[in-house]
């Protein structure tokens, strides 16, 4: 496996943040410390009276989500690496050489198991079901109650592929997940078995790097409408129930995706963020004033589209036409978790080990 970076192989140097001019007012309604987050992938699970956040040292916390407070705080028998997912009712982390471990709402250790390899994807927790992608690209579900096997999932995948995250999403009665090649597949919850495969791109070039082309980050679903982005490929929407493709456009993926109502939003390896639009895939508008500065997978909230960076500053775009209108420097630590709507605000963790919860005025 190898670290993602640009698709050019070279280190840009990031672009120098700009003035805005009247930026849009953005109040920190409350910070929590919660552990450092170096060297693994922590993306706090929403809930809608909970907030469950980790660390690399084992601890995991519950938050009030109106004000930040602390509701509990415990710690894993093995430092973290991925996390934090959950149903509300069981929250879900995964330790640095494969372990798993499931907590109860109220923080009690209900049970902890392992998978082959590390994991650097948070699980995705549901339908009584705890499912986790390890490094191996086996995804594993297991009894959210008992932590017992029901079944893994492995297709063939190249020789090569990034360690970088790739999430996944519930839609109906399958889960999808993206895998190196460039594919997408829905997964049956029942059984493992797959429901369809469908290529987000195709690999290209004459050697393994050069045909990385691994699905990235975040994955957009809304409706029966599911979009993926690949490295080194394209963006594309697919129908959630059959896989058939939507629409495709070129775009070497630097993140995940979002979508809203109307349009789907990607980040490529320029650190240009994009918007299209849902129904035809037609170009709305592109923003690369933050050119080469490391972005995470974009959030959507209301009418703004938010960002981290890899020096810690979260930036607000116009939702309508692609403006950067605001931005906020938290503690100077790189932001790689996708920014996740909570309330009227914005919900951030940096690598520092900070859980932020930003509200746009305007």
């Amino acid at each position: 496996m190898v670290a993602a970076c640009s698709s050019s192989g070279k280190t840009e140097k990031p672009a120098p943040l700009t003035e805005i001019k009247s930026p849009l007012p953005i109040r920190v309604a409350w910070r929590v410390r919660v552990g450092d987050g170096r060297r693994a992938f922590f993306q706090p699970a929403v809930m809608q009276n909970a907030i469950y956040a980790a660390a690399s040292e084992g601890a995991l916390i519950r938050l009030d989500p109106g004000d930040g407070k602390q509701v509990w705080r415990v710690r894993a028998p093995a430092p973290l690496g991925a996390g934090v997912g959950s149903d509300g009712f069981v929250v879900a982390v995964a330790g640095q050489r494969g372990e798993v471990f499931g907590y109860s709402a109220d923080g009690k250790l209900l049970w902890q198991t392992r998978v082959p390899s590390d994991v650097v994807t948070p699980p995705l927790v549901g339908h009584g079901l705890v499912i986790v992608r390890s490094t191996d690209q086996g995804v594993t579900a297991f009894d959210a109650e008992n932590g017992h096997k029901k079944w893994i999932f492995k297709r063939q995948t190249p020789a090569l592929a990034l360690r970088a995250p790739s999430e996944m999403t519930f839609s109906g009665d399958n889960v999808i997940a993206g895998f190196p090649g460039g594919r997408l597949v829905a997964i049956a919850l029942s059984n493992g078995a797959s429901r369809w495969d469908s290529p987000v791109s195709e690999p290209k070039g004459a050697t393994e790097v050069e045909r990385l082309a691994d699905v990235l980050g975040s994955i957009g679903l809304q409706d029966n409408q599911v979009c993926a982005a690949s490295y080194q490929g394209r963006i594309a929407c697919f129908d959630a129930t059959n896989g058939e493709q939507q629409w495709a456009r070129e775009m070497p993926a630097g993140a995940g995706v979002a979508i809203d109502a109307e349009e789907v939003f990607g980040v490529d390896s320029a650190s240009t963020i994009q918007a299209f639009a849902r129904s035809s895939g037609a170009t709305r508008w592109q923003c690369k004033l933050l050119a080469y500065r490391g972005l995470s997978s974009p959030g959507v909230q209301d009418r703004w589209v938010a960002v981290g960076d890899r020096q810690g500053y979260v930036h607000f775009l116009n939702e309508s036409d692609g403006q950067l209108v605001g931005r906020v420097d938290l503690d100077g630590s790189p932001i790689v978790a996708q920014p996740r709507q909570v309330g009227g605000g914005v919900l951030v963790q940096t690598q520092r080990g900070h859980v932020a919860l930003l509200m746009p005025q305007g």
